[in-house]
């Protein structure tokens, strides 16, 4: 009779567990009077993409749930998910997250909430992100972003950004603006940056092309490359071979813990 009910046991679980459910939900915002969007998510993936000419804050939400039973998750989603857009003085908070619960009464396989988010071209960014895929492309305005774990595109920004990361590879393309990035974990892709590129890394490998303005980076673990750099390059590595070619002004190695450095077609000094 045990070894009867426990089978029985087995069977509704992975019943449980083979459910899946979706819900998209959609929300607007007006864009008129407000000077920065600020981005309150949890788990999930979020690309927020500029476009011209838009007058309101577009957003599309896809719920997802993995492991439950439609019923359950609709119940969830009325009582236990945040999902929200206003406008607080000139500034607008999009909020989607999931409130505490206890997991004796929902259990899940994943669940997540993905968010599109389209905004007026020239609309400043703040972001606190907790987990999974991040995008960021066409925005003219100041970015902002605090994340914790998944990889991360950012792309055509007019504006200074400032990134901290905790782990996930990151890819950072075109931006007209300075740049600053703490990230500890994970591999780091930086391409055509026209102002000055501050980096202060844990571990992973940083490949770095096309940079107008100066390079600063301070380095716990893993491969460095930059190349093709206008201004000047300073770099302090833990651990990890340094790779320098092509800098217009002078390169300064103040720390070199472990592994090869080799410098070349620098036009400035080389200072050890």
């Amino acid at each position: 009779m045990r070894l009867r009910i426990f089978l029985v046991g087995v069977v509704f679980l992975s019943a449980t567990f083979a459910f899946s459910y979706q819900e998209v939900k959609e929300l607007s915002l007006s864009a008129e009077g407000i000077k920065k969007l600020e981005i309150r998510c949890g788990a999930g993936s979020l690309e927020v993409l500029g476009k011209e000419d838009l007058e309101e804050i577009q957003v599309i939400a896809e719920i997802v749930f993995k492991g439950v039973s439609e019923e359950r998750a609709k119940k969830f989603i009325r009582e236990r998910i945040k999902l929200s857009i206003k406008k607080t003085g000139e500034k607008a908070i999009l909020v989607s997250k999931f409130k505490q619960f206890r997991p004796i009464l929902f259990s899940f396989k994943e669940r997540v909430i993905n968010m599109t988010v389209n905004v007026p071209k020239n609309m400043p960014l703040q972001i606190d992100d907790g987990s999974g895929w991040l995008r960021i492309e066409n925005i003219t305005g100041n970015v902002d972003i605090d994340d914790g774990s998944g990889s991360m595109e950012i792309l055509n920004v007019t504006g200074e950004l400032h990134l901290e990361d905790s782990s996930g590879d990151v890819r950072v393309e075109k931006i007209k603006g300075n740049m600053e990035i703490d990230d500890s974990s994970g591999d780091l892709k930086v391409k055509n940056i026209s102002g000055d590129v501050k980096i202060d890394d844990g571990s992973g490998e940083i490949d770095m092309v096309g940079i107008f303005g100066n390079v600063a980076i301070d380095d716990g673990s893993g491969t460095i490359y930059v190349r093709d750099v206008q201004g000047e390059v300073v770099v302090s590595d833990g651990s990890g071979s340094i790779n320098i070619d092509g800098v217009e002004r002078d390169v300064t190695i103040k720390s070199d813990g472990s592994g090869s450095v080799n410098i070349k077609n620098v036009k400035g000094k080389i200072a050890k």
